[in-house]
């Protein structure tokens, strides 16, 4: 579960400043680690990439965001980031 095909290419810098897709997941991961106490040497879970972004979904709630319209930019990006 959570594994696919797609090749991950860490150097790509579609913005030319440095925000490379490794760099990106690094922050995503040191997000994770810090919400959900989880140390270096500890293995991430899929699971606890899941609840965070369940997380956002509160925070989308909370700010009267529409969790939809997000998860389509979010995508759009990414895919763009890709």
């Amino acid at each position: 579960m959570g594994k696919f095909k797609f090749k991950f290419k860490p150097g790509k810098d579609i913005d030319d400043v440095g925000q490379t897709n490794a760099v990106r997941a690094a922050r995503a991961e040191q997000a994770i680690r810090e919400e959900f106490k989880i140390r270096a040497k500890d293995e991430l879970e899929y699971y606890n990439a899941a609840d965070l972004v369940s997380d956002i979904f509160h925070l989308c709630d909370c700010n009267g965001w529409d969790v939809d319209d997000m998860i389509g930019m979010a995508k759009a990006n990414w895919n763009d980031e890709r």
